[in-house]
């Protein structure tokens, strides 16, 4: 769905825009609002449909008391929000997924604040990562973000707030994303979807509970993907498969989600091992990720722990650079002949 056009909160997101409406209830609305929390908990979404509401011409004075209010979505300023023409709206982005705002784009962003606004008593910028503006875009914005213009409102999300420089930190007000309880997440998931226990348990795992993740996961056949690869990393330990092969096909899958899978196999391949062992038999040995998977127990058993933390580490790196420039098809290949040679070493 374009997130311009959503006139609905996410279930998780009710207690955040309670804290969004009391800003502009008590008439104390931040020039300068970083939103923070972890990639996909849809926090576009919500800064987008504050926005609409700051700019919706039909919410009257008497309805600022009601924390539930939001745009009406139909209004001639809710349409030209949502066709995403709206004069005194703007939304800086990279040109690319994975790119830097450069700082051309936040030059635009100060001429925009300093023209006159054309249709509302409010203007609204959304900064979408902040934390991908290189070092001269966050520096060209300080300004702005010290002395702002009267009712212009910029509103930064971050996944990754750690990254961005103390000076914009500092330059504005914070606000964190509330987590989802896991028993609402799952009530949430079910909604969206027929998923069985074991789909939907795989699924919060590798997305490490969050909603939009999750759901992204479980849309892309989490289980049936997983299984697949599965039998890839078996035929690879056995000798039975090419790295090169393998890489190629693996690539095509998205999000980096064959990486993803691995750190799930290795880390609950060094459980099985770490396991205290009862003294009848191997009742009490567990995997976390992927319970009772006879593959995963079998490659455990022939491998030695050192060789798994050596995997650990390797999959650790991997994933440390994966939001980087480096070549993904040279890093999953290393990563599957060191798997080979670990797996088929006696």
């Amino acid at each position: 769905m374009n997130e311009l056009v959503r006139t609905q909160l996410y279930p998780w997101q009710l207690s955040d825009w309670e804290q969004l409406r009391q800003y502009q209830n008590n008439n104390t609305i931040p020039h300068a609002l970083l939103i923070t929390g972890k990639e996909g908990l849809a926090k576009f979404s919500l800064a987008a449909l504050w926005a609409k509401t700051l700019l919706c011409e039909t919410i009257l004075p008497g309805s600022l008391s009601d924390t539930h209010t939001m745009a009406c979505g139909h209004c001639p300023s809710c349409e030209l929000f949502q066709a995403g023409t709206h004069p005194d709206y703007l939304c800086v982005e990279p040109s690319e997924s994975g790119k830097a705002i450069k700082v051309d784009q936040i030059r635009d962003v100060v001429k925009f604040v300093s023209l006159t606004r054309t249709r509302s008593n409010i203007r609204v910028i959304i900064i979408n990562p902040a934390e991908a503006m290189n070092v001269n875009a966050a520096n060209s914005l300080l300004k702005t973000l010290e002395e702002p213009p009267e009712n212009t409102v910029l509103i930064l999300l971050s996944s990754n707030n750690h990254s961005l420089p103390a000076t914009i930190h500092s330059r504005c007000q914070h606000m964190s994303i509330s987590s989802i309880k896991l028993s609402e997440l799952r009530s949430w998931l079910a909604e969206n979807g027929e998923h069985s226990f074991d789909e939907l348990d795989l699924a919060l795992s590798i997305a490490e509970n969050v909603p939009l993740k999750a759901q992204f996961y479980l849309d892309s056949s989490i289980y049936a993907v997983n299984k697949d690869l599965l039998t890839d990393w078996q035929l690879l330990a056995l000798g039975q498969a090419k790295p090169s092969t393998i890489t190629e096909k693996w690539l095509k899958q998205p999000d980096n989600l064959p990486i993803k899978l691995v750190y799930t196999w290795v880390v609950d391949m060094i459980r099985y091992h770490s396991t205290v062992i009862n003294e009848i038999d191997d009742i009490e040995r567990e995997i976390f990720y992927h319970k009772n998977n006879q593959q995963l127990i079998n490659l455990a058993g022939s491998i030695p722990l050192k060789r798994l933390f050596g995997m650990y580490d390797k999959v650790i790196d991997i994933l440390k650079l994966q939001h980087t420039s480096l070549n993904k098809q040279l890093q999953l290949e290393s990563l599957l002949i060191q798997w080979s040679l670990i797996a088929q070493s006696k």
